[in-house]
């Protein structure tokens, strides 16, 4: 008869969610996979395809075209540029960003 008293006291202590567990251990995150972006593979290089030997620096056009909206160089596996074309447009962008002609961070 002691042990049912004691029972009852107990009662309005605990929260069923704290006996029960409902919460995940990692603080109620369930495991999700990451999907992996698709990159379009097998690409040719738009500036092989066009002729272009050299990429400069003045064709401000251009350069855009491989500049994120950020003003960030876009990797070789989103625009599909071979690596040595890859090579001419960061030092080109680099010098027009040193030239004034695009910008390093875009305004907001």
């Amino acid at each position: 008869m002691v042990e049912i008293e004691k029972n009852s006291e107990m009662e309005g202590v605990f929260d069923e969610k704290t006996i029960t567990g409902n919460d995940d251990e990692r603080g109620g995150r369930k495991d999700k996979k990451r999907r992996k972006r698709k990159i379009i593979l097998n690409l040719k290089c738009p500036l092989c395809e066009s002729g272009v030997g050299e990429v400069t620096y003045k064709d401000v056009y251009q350069l855009k075209k491989f500049t994120s909206v950020r003003g960030k160089i876009i990797s070789t596996e989103k625009s599909g540029v071979c690596a040595k074309h890859q090579r001419q447009l960061t030092t080109a962008i680099k010098r027009a960003r040193i030239m004034g002609l695009l910008p390093y961070v875009a305004s907001e």
